[in-house]
């Protein structure tokens, strides 16, 4: 049988695997020198994807023999499903041998080994560079040397390098990677560069996107820690650079819509993925950090996942309401959408059930404290399928299972993660509907069938577009950052109703009572004592004509008359 799965083992295991994973000893044992497996344990051009949470689980855990075979058979299930449904792909540039050092005392040592592989280098000094721009491969360098255009490189080696400069793809600053890192980069990356799609965008509910009349959101580029997510503002369009892109995901934690996914773990992964850790607690374990050696108490699975920054509160409650346990996170980072999310994750958890849901360790000794306080929540456990759902959806569905027909109160919510709520002046609004057309997240509609204006805040992202599209006075706000938990926050709830006016001439029903009696008071006074326009004022589109055509009709035969 074909195996989808490799360990490799540095000492005999003291029990057997499941029958789907290859074991040997050593790396040279595999027989079939280029044989493709798609999980190893450790990292191997044999396998298309390493899981470091293998080894760390094998090492650690103190669950039972006959639970550590099922388990360990689970993580390379679990990562073998998120590749299946990854929708990243591989892209390359290639990059040629012309190099800028900027080093100072250094920089004559690095010249004369690059020149000596072939590279052509450069070196300036750190005050002679104003700009950098482009990426790997294409990197346009302004200096102060230069009279004429830009000075053009492939790649860059700068100590101490500015935060401009940091933000291009083909940049390494040796003072903050350390210097035979940054020199293996420069090799590395020469002839070709290999890169990914990391983000998944969605124009569709961008709250950035084509927003003219007001900025409402561009949380994404401002998180963004290169050129990879960059936004005009005149026609508010954002522009994605995938060579520059580092695979954070800071942007998707902070989007307020769901606009933007992470490739590598898009939500339907992430959903199937937390689908295996029913009755375990989690320890989420990025891939770029370094893990301590501590004992796994039992219960506890490793959920290992490339990048740190992009999980958000869908991510997480889903994790917790398929596992009904506590969520434990390792890591050396917490992006802002992140931090927030397990904030706002955390008061709702203590409101409903007095307990922690998430904790999040930094070093060993916190790890070691959160694995001692783990907590069941079974309680929350909540089972949905979440195939085609948006973020935003996602997130709100699952919590109004949890809040059920109780009021927990109000929180509030983040800077970077955004839910809140509208009033609306039922007097004042003629339903005209401009804010359903500028909601692109469906939280506002309109529903025709008895004439009225719904909204369900938990759907709103805050980004206040409705109020700025509202013609009318003092009709619409929105109440920002403002999270109810409570039934009704989660329901489509009627904001403005009126009747159908019908047609004063054929009787069909063609707008509201009160769009009608709105343009009447601000035409009538301007007709004057014209009856016909003035009836005009109360007639469908097609009845309209008919009755200015029979006043001219009836004018015409009144002057013959009195001819």
């Amino acid at each position: 049988m074909e195996k989808e799965y490799l360990y490799l083992s540095d000492t005999p295991l003291a029990f057997p695997l499941d029958e789907s994973i290859e074991i040997v000893s050593q790396e040279s044992d595999l027989g079939i020198e280029h044989s493709q497996y798609i999980v190893s344990n450790k990292m191997t051009v044999a396998s298309q994807l390493y899981a470091h949470e293998i080894d760390y689980y094998v090492k650690n855990t103190q669950d039972t023999l006959a639970a550590q075979i099922q388990n360990i058979k689970k993580l390379y299930d679990v990562r073998a499903s998120v590749y299946d449904l990854a929708q990243d792909m591989d892209y390359s540039q290639e990059v040629g041998k012309k190099i800028l050092i900027i080093l100072g005392e250094k920089s004559s040592e690095l010249k004369e080994r690059l020149t000596a592989d072939g590279f052509t280098c450069l070196v300036l000094a750190a005050e002679e560079v104003t700009d950098v721009q482009g990426h790997i491969g294409r990197l346009s360098v302004t200096t102060t040397k230069l009279m004429r255009g830009d000075l053009q490189v492939d790649q860059i080696i700068w100590a101490q390098a500015p935060d401009f400069a940091m933000k291009q793809s083909g940049v390494y600053d040796p003072t903050d990677i350390g210097w035979e890192t940054a020199v293996e980069k420069l090799y590395a990356n020469s002839d070709t560069f290999h890169y990914k799609n990391y983000v998944q965008y969605d124009p569709e509910i961008c709250q950035y996107q084509g927003r003219l009349l007001k900025e409402t959101c561009g949380k994404c580029e401002e998180v963004c820690p290169s050129v990879a997510i960059t936004k005009t503002d005149e026609d508010k369009q954002l522009h994605f650079s995938d060579v520059d892109c580092h695979g954070c995901g800071g942007c998707v934690s902070v989007c307020p819509s769901g606009a933007l996914d992470f490739t590598q773990m898009p939500r339907e992964a992430f959903y199937t993925a937390a689908s295996f850790y029913t009755g375990h607690s989690a320890l989420i374990l990025p891939a770029q950090v370094a893990l301590p050696d501590l004992p796994l108490p039992e219960g506890v699975l490793p959920l290992g996942i490339e990048g740190r920054k992009y999980l958000h509160e869908a991510h997480l409650l889903t994790l917790l309401q398929k596992s009904g346990r506590s969520v434990v996170f390792y890591t050396d980072f917490v992006s802002k959408g992140t931090g927030d999310a397990i904030r706002l994750i955390n008061e709702i958890f203590e409101r409903k059930y007095h307990k922690r849901a998430v904790f999040v360790c930094m070093n060993a000794g916190e790890l070691q404290e959160a694995l001692g306080q783990i907590e069941d929540l079974e309680a929350c456990r909540f089972d949905m399928h979440d195939e085609g759902l948006r973020k935003r959806e996602l997130f709100t569905y699952r919590l109004a299972h949890l809040v059920g027909e109780e009021d927990l109160g109000v929180v509030e919510t983040g800077e970077h993660i955004h839910y809140g709520n509208l009033v609306i002046n039922e007097d004042a609004c003629t339903l005209c509907m401009s804010c359903v057309g500028v909601c692109n997240v469906a939280a506002l509609t309109a529903h025709p069938e008895d004439q009225t204006l719904k909204f369900n805040p938990s759907l709103c992202t805050n980004c206040g577009y409705c109020e700025v599209a509202c013609p009318e006075k003092d009709c619409l706000s929105v109440v920002y950052d403002r999270f109810t938990l409570a039934p009704e926050y989660f329901t489509k709830n009627t904001m403005a109703h009126d009747e159908l006016f019908a047609c004063v001439e054929c009787g069909v029903e063609f707008a509201t009572q009160k769009a009608i009696e709105k343009i009447a008071t601000m035409m009538t006074p301007r007709f004057g004592d014209n009856a016909a326009k003035i009836r005009t004022l109360y007639c469908c589109a097609d009845c309209k004509p008919k009755v200015m055509l029979q006043a001219e009709i009836d004018q015409n035969n009144r002057e013959r008359e009195n001819g």
